[in-house]
Parts: C-alpha cells; sequence; structure tokens
C-alpha cells in the first residue's frame, strides 16, 4: 500500500524579460532621460514608441541622442537611428555602442 508523503519544493521567483531589463542601468538612464527631456509628463517603459506613445517630435530625438552622447561618453551615428522605434531598442543601441565603442559602424541587420 502506498502511503502519500507531502513534499515541500521552493521554486526561486521568476521575472519577466521586460521586468528584469527595466533594472538595466542602460534602460533606467534612458528612461530618466526621456521623461527629463519630454514636454509633457511621461511614464516610458521599454516597449514605448518615443514619437507614437511618447509624443518625441524629430528635434526632441535629437536632443535625446545628445544627452545620451554625453551621460554615457559614446557617438550615436546618425545612421543607427533609422531602426529605432522603441525605448528599449534605444537602450540596446547605447549598450551596444558602450560595449564595444570601436564597432560603432552600422549594425547587422536582424530578419
Amino acid at each position: 500500500m502506498w502511503r502519500r508523503r507531502r513534499v515541500r519544493v521552493r521554486l526561486p521567483r521568476l521575472t519577466s524579460t521586460a521586468e528584469s531589463s527595466i533594472h538595466d542601468r542602460f534602460a533606467r538612464d534612458t528612461i530618466d532621460i526621456i521623461k527629463r527631456l519630454s514636454r509633457r509628463p511621461v511614464d516610458p517603459g521599454l516597449d514605448s514608441e518615443l514619437l507614437a506613445d511618447l509624443g518625441f517630435d524629430s528635434l526632441q530625438v535629437l536632443e535625446l541622442v545628445g544627452e545620451l552622447e554625453d551621460h554615457f561618453s559614446i557617438a550615436v551615428p546618425l545612421n543607427a537611428l533609422t531602426h529605432i522605434r522603441t525605448v528599449g531598442q534605444i537602450a540596446a543601441e547605447v549598450r551596444r555602442l558602450v560595449e564595444n565603442p570601436e564597432g560603432a559602424g552600422p549594425r547587422e541587420s536582424h530578419p
């Protein structure tokens, strides 16, 4: 005859990618700069689009690039801006430029 036993298992708390990414310094600092530059109160997330969701215009985007360059001591090539739409993409590009300053040329395309 089988006896029932209780087994307790503790599993680590799982966090979503978006939740853990917001704690990344590149994302956090980028969001702080966006909030400061915005002409209206915004609460950007990693999926927020600069133009559609946050109401940025082309001048604000260029101001953002300048602030990011100063803050992270990087140079953002203008051709790198053509594919960027979201806050998460901006943070990823900043991270790439900080980690690989010599590779500031055109980025690889992703399918």
